[in-house]
């Protein structure tokens, strides 16, 4: 027994070790998801976001995964036959005793959160729950007897036919259950449009902002790995052009000819442009906006002496404790003051 268990050790120590990092990158793409449907952030919703993304990881680790280290001697030696015949399984508890309850009231438990989650975040009937969670599981016990689609070898694990009847009574039994918790579903939509949001929603708007152009260089870096692997060697000052020029379009070009909204912002319903400005105080603002964002990440890039680079980021780090404490607003928003005193002078 225990060494089949080692066939699967080091792929089962990874799994663990990622499980929770994985879900939490994996739930800020559903939250920017929410954010544009409801224009804002639910805490209950934040954190069932996350545990939907847990469960989901923890439903394909225990169906799928680990997969054994070695697939020549495993196929080799296991010839899984799936189980066709309707409650087979079920009844082996009259020869396998306590194994088989385990194993039936464990396949039921699985698809239980299944149900609560949909009960507790949507205003979905029982009759959807069943339809999804049958889906679910003929879709896992699908790549079970293909051997993850044709990723493994050969198959791994068991398909059971009973397994389709007892995931979907525990999605179904789950649904009932979501009585008992809160519900999340009646969220009031915030605002469009806004100018004063909340820090929340600043951080997921500027987080997709840096994501955008991350993503966007990154897609450009593989594409020319495709194009010349020898071209894409050594990339770094050009890859230092090419984000400059992204964090320009998207922090200055983009919020001075879209109404003070960057991409983020338009996902998330932002204006940048809080008060009325003319257009010489609105690129002076964008400017000093885009420089502020330029030091602050990408210090270590423009100044070739780390020490100076640290010095930068502190000074920058002090200078917005301070505003936020004053002003409850960003380093660059001092020029909105300077602009408001100095205004007749400029002009």
């Amino acid at each position: 027994m225990f060494s089949f268990f080692n066939s699967f050790s080091t792929s089962l120590k990874v799994a663990l070790l990622v499980w929770p990092f994985v879900a939490l990158v994996l739930t800020f793409p559903l939250l920017v998801v929410q954010y544009m449907h409801l224009r804002r952030l639910v805490f209950g919703r934040i954190i069932m976001v996350y545990l939907v993304m847990l469960y989901a990881l923890a439903l394909l680790a225990f169906t799928l995964y680990p997969m054994p280290d070695n697939p020549v001697q495993f196929c080799s030696y296991h010839n899984i036959v799936p189980q066709i015949e309707w409650l087979e399984s079920i009844m082996e508890f009259r020869y396998e005793g306590l194994r088989a309850v385990l194993q039936v009231v464990m396949n039921v438990v699985f698809f239980m959160p299944l149900g609560v989650f949909i009960r507790m975040m949507y205003k979905s009937r029982w009759y959807l729950v069943i339809f999804l969670g049958l889906a679910i599981s003929l879709t896992i016990e699908t790549a079970q007897l293909t051997g993850g689609f044709g990723i493994y070898p050969c198959s791994y694990r068991l398909f059971d036919v009973d397994d389709l009847l007892l995931n979907t009574c525990g999605g179904l039994i789950g649904y009932w259950l979501g009585f008992l918790m809160p519900n999340l579903s009646n969220v009031e939509r915030g605002s469009a449009i806004t100018t004063q949001p909340g820090l929340v929603r600043r951080l997921v708007a500027f987080m997709i902002d840096i994501f955008s152009s991350l993503a966007i260089i990154t897609i450009i870096g593989i594409s020319l790995y495709f194009l010349s692997p020898q071209l894409a060697k050594d990339l770094s000052y050009e890859s230092l052009i090419i984000l400059t020029i992204l964090n320009i379009l998207i922090q200055l070009i983009l919020p001075l000819i879209c109404k003070g909204r960057t991409i983020g912002g338009m996902l998330t319903g932002i204006s940048l442009d809080d008060i009325k400005r003319t257009q010489l105080h609105r690129l002076t603002f964008y400017l000093a906006r885009l420089v502020y964002i330029g030091l602050f990440f990408y210090a270590d890039k423009l100044f070739a002496q780390s020490a100076v680079a640290v010095l930068v980021s502190l000074v920058l780090i002090i200078l917005t404790i301070i505003t936020w404490k004053k002003y409850k607003n960003l380093p660059y928003k001092l020029i909105d003051i300077f602009w408001k005193n100095h205004e007749k002078s400029i002009i």
